[in-house]
């Protein structure tokens, strides 16, 4: 059973992100062997390393600002605010170099995520004990294996077609050396993320807490995965369990989420925790001075009734994102403002569009999806959706999901991909920018590509 604490430091279990450039993953420093093999020798050593690889998820700006900044600017839900860079304009304009600073940190960080879930993998299995806990520790380390290498997918690889030989480079085994893999296809990288949620499923523990991974949350991750793989109707099947079984439940109103964040919140699945202290991620500075809400956003909102929790003017009149927008750190009596926030890597709202969406797409009742996206509106105070028409009730989900969950985690821009690539919008409507299919995923970092002479292939286009 888990402790709810916060994390506010790396563990130094020779599970550390150093500064060695390597061949096909920059910046993550080799591990000693010696130390490797005496760090995990018990289950309190399997759980401070655990906790080590929470800690490296959500320090820093790369997973809870960069990512979701990034995607939010290449879906049109985020614009640069006075603070926004040169780099971070290529997210707006859809033309990222391979040598993007913020592109490298994104990558390295989730690989650093990986490489550590990877020694408690590798290493756990072999504590002799008959306690459970082993096993779920597992659990949690390949849930986050999991988690780490689809976010990799979508940004860059060819996530949205199983045929594609443009997958990621795959990390089965702790970083040891500098030696250089290949890329896998988007089929092997898909697969791979499966068996690790599936082992999550089975053996990760029962969901005690938001910031720790859960089999419910691996649940409903698999389902987001299946829905992108295409594979609808285990896709619809999956989110309504987790919908059904609990224990989450949407907030009664929209604003409670982003009020509660992460004290007591029901609507959370998985999301990293602050320091109410010290203010350690900035993701709230940087969501009202590098990263804004865009008019496009605010156009899609006018007449939601979730505009004013989602929106909000500064003295200056510069649109600004509530839902993070001095953020308030709740303790139960009393809030204070602070410069740090969450991020929300799954929240029950999403498994209802989820639901909605693999409904319509696996040919399902049409009605059991509106029920779907009508418990969100109804949760947002507005009229029920009544489309008979697949295609105009597909539209509508995605616009929900807009107004829903916009300029908040970058879910708008994967939707216009996957969207576009079946066939269902032209996306030069939403960013006339895109001229190119291959401007639907990033380039990888120009060192990763450079230094593994030629053994990983860089993407279509850079």
């Amino acid at each position: 059973m888990h402790k709810n604490i916060y994390i506010t430091g790396l563990v130094t279990l020779a599970l550390s992100v150093g500064s060695c450039n390597l061949v096909d993953v920059t910046d993550l420093d080799p591990i000693n062997q010696l130390a490797e093999d005496q760090a995990i020798t018990s289950i309190p050593k399997a759980q401070s390393a655990l906790f080590g690889t929470y800690s490296v998820l959500k320090t820093g700006l790369e997973l809870v600002v960069y990512y979701p900044g990034s995607a939010c600017l290449m879906g049109g839900t985020m614009d640069l605010g006075s603070s926004g860079t040169a780099s971070e304009a290529m997210y707006k304009n859809n033309e990222v170099d391979p040598q993007n600073y913020v592109l490298d940190a994104m990558y390295t960080k989730w690989y650093a995520v990986i490489s550590n879930a990877n020694h408690i993998i590798e290493k756990a299995p072999l504590i002799e004990t008959t306690n459970p806990r082993r096993d779920e520790i597992v659990g949690e380390a390949r849930f986050l294996r999991a988690l780490g290498h689809f976010y990799l997918l979508r940004f860059y690889g060819q996530f949205y077609d199983l045929s594609s030989k443009y997958g990621i480079v795959i990390k089965s085994k702790p970083i040891t050396s500098a030696k250089s893999e290949p890329r896998s296809t988007v089929k092997q990288s898909y697969d791979f993320i499966l068996a690790d949620l599936d082992y999550a499923i089975e053996k990760g523990p029962s969901f005690t807490s938001t910031f720790y991974a859960s089999r419910q949350a691996a649940k409903a991750l698999k389902a987001k995965v299946l829905l992108y793989m295409k594979d609808y109707a285990n896709a619809a099947t999956l989110a309504k369990q987790v919908i059904d079984e609990g224990p989450f439940k949407l907030e009664k109103t929209f604003y409670d989420i982003f009020f509660k964040k992460i004290v007591n919140p029901t609507e959370a699945m998985f999301q990293t925790p602050y320091d109410d202290k010290s203010d350690r991620n900035n993701k709230a500075f940087m969501f009202r001075s590098s990263y804004l809400p865009s008019e496009a956003y605010k156009t899609a909102l006018a007449g939601d009734k979730r505009d004013t929790a989602a929106l909000t003017r500064a003295i200056n009149g510069e649109l600004r994102n509530k839902k993070f927008n001095n953020t308030l750190y709740w303790n139960g009596a009393s809030s204070t403002t602070l410069n740090a926030d969450t991020e929300y890597f799954l929240r029950l709202a999403e498994l209802y569009l989820i639901r909605a969406e693999a409904v319509v797409r696996s040919n399902g009742s049409l009605q059991d999806a509106r029920d779907a996206v009508n418990e969100i509106r109804k949760r947002a105070v507005m009229d029920e959706i009544t489309s008979n028409d697949p295609a105009e009730l597909l539209s509508l989900i995605r616009r929900e999901k807009i107004l829903e969950m916009g300029a908040e985690s970058g879910e708008e821009w994967f939707d216009l991909i996957r969207y576009t690539t079946n066939g269902d919008l032209d996306i030069k409507t939403v960013k006339p920018n895109i001229k190119s299919v291959n401007q639907y995923i990033l380039p990888l970092p120009y060192n990763t590509v450079k230094l593994s002479d030629s053994v990983v292939i860089q993407n279509p286009g850079y």
